[in-house]
């Protein structure tokens, strides 16, 4: 791994841990780049009836599909070698794939992401996840991209969120706004390619896409090892346009090993994988 010229460098992973992000010099180029922009044309155009912000986790098989090689192209990109050196450097050894998303905004109709902190959504404990986004286009201030709030993860708490449920936003809550101090808000532009990676107790949020352009990105949640994806819990989203039954989710140990000895690997590997429900 020390010469791959995917990893990290020292001041990265320090600004990793103090800033809860960073845009590694590694980005998708070329071919690389060309797959994943294939494989999410794909998958918008086969699941027309799904919006674009509620695509969760293509990497797995969804029930009733016909394309199998979508989801596997999604797959190979989850368990890219040069993704997986650059998560070790941030959680450990022991990765975990659990969940992907697609997140697209179309041109002036893309809705804005509320701030939100994502282990709220999340059944995993102890909550420890590294999310890494690629961009599939360009993301700019304009088109609504990322924006973080830096140090917010240090804590390793959840801040209080509340309910915004029929507001339009990507999400049914978002943090109570005297726990956002604008003056750490920083904004995360990417060229397509690019790619920001952030703790799971990170803050962020995005406006809406006023541009004529499309804003996509594909995230990628790895969690080490040592955590538990707990079917158990009632946790997660509940709007019905994003929402996925979370404790039949397919687990991937894609590297090292399952140092809880809990995680279930079978459950959701049987072909009835993903169930992906809409708003009609």
């Amino acid at each position: 791994m020390k010469n791959q010229p995917s990893l990290l460098r020292k001041q990265d992973i320090k600004r990793y841990h103090e800033d809860g992000f960073v845009v590694p010099k590694y980005k998708f180029s070329g071919e690389k780049l060309q797959k994943l922009r294939r494989a999410a044309s794909d998958l918008i155009s086969h699941y027309p009836h799904i919006p674009t912000e509620g695509l969760v986790s293509p990497h797995i098989f969804y029930i009733g599909s016909n394309r199998p090689d979508i989801h596997d192209a999604f797959l190979d990109i989850c368990k890219m070698p040069e993704l997986l050196d650059i998560v070790e450097q941030l959680i450990g050894p022991d990765i975990i794939i659990w969940g992907s998303r697609i997140f697209s905004k179309g041109p002036k109709t893309g809705r804005s992401t509320p701030w939100h902190q994502d282990g709220e959504y999340w059944p995993i404990r102890p909550l420890a996840t590294a999310t890494l986004w690629i961009a599939i286009d360009d993301c700019t201030e304009e088109n609504g991209c990322l924006k973080i709030l830096s140090g917010s993860h240090r804590d390793k708490i959840l801040l209080p969120h509340e309910s915004i449920a029929g507001s339009g936003a990507a999400l049914d809550k978002e943090i109570h706004p005297d726990n956002l101090d604008e003056r750490n808000i920083i904004s995360v532009p990417l060229k397509a390619g690019e790619m920001v990676i952030f703790d799971v107790f990170t803050a962020h949020g995005a406006s809406p896409n006023f541009s004529d352009h499309r804003r996509a990105g594909f995230a990628i949640r790895y969690m080490p090892g040592t955590s538990l994806y707990d079917r158990n819990m009632n946790v997660g989203s509940g709007q019905d346009d994003v929402q996925t039954d979370l404790s039949k989710r397919a687990l991937f140990l894609v590297r090292g090993e399952d140092k809880t000895g809990r995680n279930n690997f079978t459950i959701g590997h049987e072909g009835m994988l993903v169930e992906v429900t809409s708003k009609t």
